[in-house]
């Protein structure tokens, strides 16, 4: 058995910081080329986001008689335009992008969100919510003030108190929706990390209206069956087979524990939960099918094979081939099983309720690369498009998995490399991806997942060679996560977060065109404002066999907060 090795990153949405070096610029079709010896495309600048100094003119004020650390007075906001804050929206779900100072002189960013309302509903703030007994939410929002702290007080281990003060302070606003400030964290009234912020109101954006060229079937919401007025975990994604939707959620501190939740979708109209599988602690993340097996990946226990010989009846098989590791997401294609994660493991599945390890694999070089971590994989004819965060996208040639090979790597698209191609910790991430044929071109299709997040058009005929088409981007407060092609139709369904499901035509690769889309997120839904990635999350576009013609060509889509949404293309 072939073994690679893998450097872990712990990607944890709620608080996921990330230094970042500005690099040398590149545009339009400078930013392609690359070396056929090393198969690597650098894209330097257009990255995410871009690296800039403090988001705003204003500062934290250390030890000031009188003043408490982390409240409004401890921030000078005397060089601010103070009165453009009062055209913020005073309620709603706001992303920000934080810039941490460090006491070395270095910077760290970071996103967050929070969720702010004024009918007494549950606020969140900083990954904590108003349900917690221990928060206390303060808010000052006037003509010349836009201020919200959170306080908690935790008893440690020791016997001792922790006083926690997280404090946000507008400096000036560019729109009503669009401002930036300061922030600072203080603990036991000494700051412990300050900084600069910018921050949008997530709110329909372009003057859109709910949905465009998509009907809403039905939603399902996943709540727990033994205490309906609970949900079951964050659902974070879906599989669609033998008509039957398999939801997988992960654990939430305010949404309770995970698990796999099964849907009978025959009617899609009227979807009913027919069964639900607690995670018991851990996160499952991503769900797959093939004939009668269902893959989950989960935290702790790598890959859990389900018998789905009964659909609402999941029963694990007596053949597992679970270990202590994590498991990100899994695909499938043909007799092999992907299982992403530290570090990627992939299966025979030629019986499918019995994977059976052949072997691990890290593409070379990519430990040199600070958090390189594979989150998902795309394999088509023959070949591998492995998304490895920091790392970029790897190509490898897996027409020939068995024991005694090994995937070979044939090419790469990095960004996060200087001038020299060495690397560098830049500010973008590759998450996920599809790949199609275009009459006579290999085209993937890569997105990240980070604040500004987009996507990108890659002709990867030659994977020594990779070459930038074009991209799709929208607001940059918020984040792609999956998507699916139609290959047959050149369509591409995104599931973007707070943008809700974008389709593109995509028939002509180096200009995609948004045709339709429907917007999943709405404020007011229940537990937003936890994270930054929220919203629409998990996507499938079912076709036959996998499901009857009822089925066929619906999109399945899950959001954060609404469970399982099922639309209809009108156009």
């Amino acid at each position: 058995m072939w073994r690679g090795r893998l450097t872990l990153l712990l990607c944890l949405p709620l608080a996921l910081a990330t230094g970042c070096v500005d690099g040398p610029k590149c545009k339009g079709s400078e930013c392609g080329g690359g070396s056929p010896d090393s198969g690597v495309v650098p894209e330097t600048v257009e990255a995410d986001w871009a690296v800039t100094g403090p988001y705003a003119n204003c500062h934290f004020i250390q030890g000031t008689t009188g003043t408490r650390c982390g409240e409004l007075e401890s921030f000078d906001l005397s060089a601010c335009q103070r009165a453009t804050l009062g055209n913020i929206g005073r309620e709603g779900v706001f992303t920000t992008h934080g810039r941490m100072e460090l006491n070395d002189g270095g910077v760290r960013y970071f996103k967050q969100s929070h969720s702010l309302r004024n009918d007494g509903g549950i606020e969140t703030f900083n990954g904590w919510s108003t349900e917690s007994s221990s928060m206390n939410l303060a808010k000052q929002l006037t003509n010349d003030t836009w201020f919200v702290a959170r306080h908690t007080e935790t008893e440690l281990q020791d016997g001792g108190i922790l006083n926690l003060t997280v404090g946000y302070a507008g400096c000036s606003a560019q729109d009503s929706d669009h401002f930036t400030g300061c922030y600072a964290v203080c603990r036991n009234g000494q700051a412990s990390e300050v900084g600069t912020f910018k921050a949008a109101r997530i709110t329909p954006t372009r003057g859109e209206s709910e949905a465009n060229g998509l009907t809403l079937v039905s939603e399902t919401p996943i709540l727990h069956s033994d205490y309906p007025s609970y949900f079951f975990g964050l659902p974070v994604d879906v599989y669609v087979t033998k008509d039957r939707a398999y939801v997988v959620s992960i654990d939430s501190t305010y949404q309770g524990w995970g698990g796999l939740t099964v849907i009978d979708v025959r009617d899609p109209a009227r979807p009913r939960v027919t069964r639900q599988i607690s995670a018991k602690g851990g996160y499952w993340n991503g769900v797959w099918a093939k004939g009668d097996a269902l893959y989950v990946a989960s935290e702790n226990l790598g890959v859990h094979t389900f018998d789905i010989t009964d659909p609402d009846n999941p029963v694990y098989t007596p053949v597992q081939v679970q270990e202590n590791k994590d498991a990100h997401t899994v695909f499938v294609e043909g007799d092999h099983l992907y299982a992403m994660g530290d570090p990627m493991r992939i299966y025979d599945i030629s019986n499918p309720r019995a994977p059976r390890l052949i072997g691990r694999y890290e593409p070379p070089g990519a430990a040199s690369y600070p958090g390189a971590y594979v989150h998902d994989a795309f394999v088509y004819k023959g070949r591998m498009y492995s998304f490895y965060w920091s790392y970029g996208m790897q190509i490898s040639d897996v027409s020939q998995m068995d024991d005694e090979h090994a995937p070979t790597p044939l090419g790469a698209y990095r960004y996060g490399v200087d001038s020299m191609g060495n690397p560098t910790l830049n500010s973008a991430h590759s998450h996920a991806g599809a790949v199609g044929t275009f009459v006579d071109r290999l085209i993937a299709f890569e997105g990240g997942e980070d604040w500004g997040a987009h996507l990108r058009v890659l002709d990867v005929t030659d994977p020594a060679n990779v070459k930038l088409l074009a991209r799709y981007r929208l607001r940059e407060e918020a984040s792609i996560h999956n998507m699916i092609l139609d290959e047959a139709r050149k369509r591409l369904y995104i599931a973007y977060y707070h943008e809700g499901v974008r389709v593109l035509d995509v028939a002509n690769p180096a200009q995609p065109r948004e045709i339709s889309y429907f917007n999943t997120f709405r404020s007011e839904d229940p537990m937003r404002g936890l994270g930054f990635y929220e919203g629409a999350i998990g996507i499938r576009v079912p076709r036959a066999p996998d499901v009857s013609a009822a089925n066929e060509g619906l999109i399945y889509t899950v959001d954060t907060s609404r469970g399982l949404l099922i639309l209809r293309e009108t156009k």
